[in-house]
């Protein structure tokens, strides 16, 4: 598999079923492989969703079903999966399912993602998983003692520590040069462009360039990406493949102001003649690959808010864009200052004025607004593609019962981190449809003891009613992005465990993935739907939500 950041929980899920089959049956069977795979997929998507994208969901499917009218088990349906997430990601699992992140398949044209398909397609089809596991497991018998007595309630959950040796399982290398080398046949034979694998490699070497030189770790269970590139080349000659030629060019950005003079901590100073004011936002950007990986520019790699100015020397806070990896900020970076979009109308701000990352800001209003009013806070951040300013939700924002200049919880979005909801946040209202379930805000979190603080407009009587009938209540992620929905959103469940003075509910169960330490300040709190209300809605969800790292 090119990048694989579920290896370890596929990995937990995979081994027991796979053993405890070998224990009993000797070997796995092609119905086996099928269920076990409809099993994994679900597990999969319980923890991060489908996209929504119908044109991009038409592409995966009809390019995957070409390419496996060529697969040495025909027998075998495949099910493609572009899965929401921002990692470069691209893997499968025995019994047909093959899935991409959505980041990958965006960065790849579409050469790079047929040749990236007919890879994990090998994958399957030639039972690389299923026989690098059942090598591992006769390796492993004491192991497979264990899991053969596990109750089948209790495998989910024990297994973990059992299973967590085979966590560096990864497939040969040889396994890895069939799937690159059968890729470019089966591309070959489905009438695409044989070279898309070698495409897409070139791309995965500029990305592992970025990072350092070394290959981060979802890259470690391959040959070397330039051998890989050596024998695809090779094996393109022989076919009488033409070899794209690899060009890259340099694209300037414009709108350059200045370069950093000096760093300080997390503050940068820099000279420029352009008149800013504090609060102005400016950019930190250094040289790097685009989106695609195909072209170099300059990449934006931290927002700047000005502090200060002597003459025209310029002090500024920075704060780091995290997807973009670690580069440092030193002497000579450049300092931007693109045209940002009008700001949006709302009903007020959160207004800073240091601009320091422990600066709660202060909350103003246009007129005052009922106690808990539930908010988004907006800024500008950069597109997806880190080609333009555009204005996003960056985090929620709950209004206490009788607000005061502070009297606000809030929680920044964590791919905005670079971008605080208390640095001028232009605050917008929206819609819950939930809303009538909905008790309040996280207000502080009791990490030893799994427990949430709640505060919550509900009267004491009604919050004791719920308490004594046993009322369980969901524990769910902010509602700032309109493509996820309630289902989507709940990461764990909780039961009242007091109600006189502060509110607390204890954890009793959470999502796969999330744990306490996981939960923020800020975070909704709902009573839980009644089970047939839930069990309808589970079949419209795609999956439940993987928490950000």
């Amino acid at each position: 598999m090119l990048v694989n950041r579920y290896s370890r929980a596929l990995f937990q899920f995979l081994v027991p079923v796979l053993m405890l089959l070998a224990v009993s049956a000797g070997a796995v069977s092609l119905q086996e492989e099928i269920d076990l795979g409809k099993k994994v997929d679900e597990q999969i998507l319980k923890e991060t969703p489908q996209i929504s994208d119908e044109k991009a969901i038409k592409e995966i499917n009809d390019i995957g079903q070409k390419l496996v009218k060529y697969v040495q088990r025909p027998e075998i349906k495949y099910h493609f999966r572009i899965l929401r997430t921002d990692e470069l990601n691209a893997f499968a699992v025995p019994g047909g399912f093959v899935y991409f992140s959505q980041r990958l398949w965006e960065v790849l044209r579409h050469d790079e993602r047929v040749g990236v398909l007919a890879h994990e397609i090998v994958h399957v089809d030639r039972r690389h998983a299923i026989d690098a596991l059942l090598k591992a497991q006769r390796r492993q018998m004491l192991l497979a003692v264990l899991l053969t007595v596990l109750k089948a309630n209790e495998t989910w959950t024990n297994i973990a520590d059992l299973a967590h040796q085979l966590y560096t399982l990864k497939y040969s290398r040889g396994d890895e040069r069939q799937a690159d080398e059968v890729g470019v046949e089966l591309c070959y034979k489905a009438g695409f462009n044989p070279a898309g694998l070698l495409l897409a490699m070139r791309k995965i070497r500029r990305f592992q360039t970025e990072q350092g030189g070394e290959p981060p770790k979802i890259f470690s269970s391959h040959p070397p990406t330039p051998e890989r590139e050596r024998y695809l080349t090779e094996l393109l000659q022989k076919m009488g493949v033409p070899i794209p030629p690899e060009e890259v060019k340099e694209v300037a950005r414009p709108y350059k102001i200045a370069e950093v003079s000096a760093v300080s901590g997390s503050t940068v100073t820099f000279l420029t003649g352009r008149q800013l004011a504090k609060g102005h936002v400016v950019w930190l950007m250094t040289k790097g690959w685009d989106f695609y990986y195909e072209n170099i520019t300059a990449a934006p790699i931290a927002r700047a808010v000005v502090v200060g100015s002597q003459g025209n020397q310029w002090t500024a806070v920075y704060y780091p864009m995290r997807p973009l990896g670690k580069q440092d900020i030193s002497k000579g970076t450049g300092v931007y200052d693109p045209p940002a979009p009008s700001p949006e109308k709302g009903v007020g701000r959160i207004v800073s004025t240091t601009f320091s990352p422990d600066d709660p800001g202060k909350l103003e209003l246009d007129a005052p607004l009922p106690g808990f009013q539930r908010l988004l806070a907006r800024q500008v951040v950069w597109d997806d593609r880190y080609e333009k300013l555009v204005y996003e939700n960056v985090g929620y924002v709950v209004i206490g019962a009788n607000p005061t200049s502070r009297g606000y919880l809030g929680v920044t979005r964590p791919q905005y981190s670079y971008a605080p909801i208390s640095q001028n946040s232009v605050l917008v209202k929206f819609t819950d449809p939930e809303q009538g379930r909905w008790y309040g805000p996280v207000a502080s979190i009791g990490r030893s003891g799994q427990t949430l603080e709640l505060v919550t407009p509900r009267p004491a009587a009604e919050l004791a009613r719920a308490r004594a009938e046993g009322k369980t209540f969901d524990v769910a992620v902010p509602p700032w992005d309109p493509a996820e929905s309630y289902e989507d959103r709940v990461v764990g469940k909780a039961a009242l465990r007091s109600t006189e003075g502060k509110i607390v509910l204890q954890m009793i169960e959470y999502k796969p993935g999330w744990s306490i330490r996981d939960i923020s300040v800020g975070f909704d709190i709902y009573e839980a739907k009644p089970k047939t209300e839930s069990a309808s809605g589970a079949k419209q969800k795609t999956g439940a939500r993987r928490k950000v790292s």
